[in-house]
């Protein structure tokens, strides 16, 4: 359940970007859209990269959590520390 959750969260901050993308509502998917229509390159890659690292932290948040919450399963006693 919780590797169901962590995958879940990535695609749904990927069809998150995406509908902001494409709806124009507002948030980095919209910003990122901007910059490229106004030839801010180095900001519409600054944005694209701010995406990037905010579902890494969103993926470690997840692993993290399910660490926590499974420490009792062998998948997770089993793991080397980070």
């Amino acid at each position: 359940m919780m590797t169901g959750l962590r995958l879940a969260a990535a695609v749904a901050l990927i069809l998150a970007i995406t509908a902001e993308l494409i709806i124009g509502t507002p948030g980095l998917g919209l910003e990122i859209l901007s910059a490229q229509n106004a030839g801010l390159y180095s900001t519409m890659y600054a944005l694209v990269l701010a995406t990037g690292l905010l579902g890494v932290v969103i993926n470690f948040g997840a692993r993290a959590l399910e660490r926590r919450l499974l420490s009792w399963h062998h998948s997770v006693r089993e793991e080397v520390p980070a």
